[in-house]
């Protein structure tokens, strides 16, 4: 009897630790399409001409791996040459992971 409540406890541990991993590994794979989505947002914002970026913020919201993320875009001028772009994408709800990166945008000289 000793024996059955010890293999029991040991199978219940199993099933949750292959639940945790489970979620880490949605997770991981939702942290490697944030750093992609991020980068292509930069990347595109960056190559337009410093004169067509509007400074602001915008927010909206998109999906990556069955998890909303709310995606913030600021864009602050700091010379008539240069401005700074943040992007960072958060989970609505506060659960999953989350990313942000900056880049800047100039005019040529």
């Amino acid at each position: 009897m000793g024996a059955l409540v010890i293999f029991s406890l040991g199978v219940l541990m199993v099933l949750q630790v292959s639940g945790a991993l489970g979620t880490q590994m949605r997770y991981a794979g939702a942290r490697s399409q944030l750093a992609v989505l991020v980068g292509e947002r930069l990347d595109s914002l960056s190559a337009l001409p410093v004169t067509s970026l509007t400074a602001g913020t915008t927010v909206d919201t998109l999906t990556a791996e069955g998890l909303d993320f709310e995606r913030t875009v600021i864009i602050t001028p700091l010379t008539a040459v240069l401005a700074r772009i943040e992007v960072s994408l958060i989970p609505v709800g506060g659960a999953g992971p989350s990313h942000s990166a900056t880049s800047y945008a100039s005019a040529p000289w």
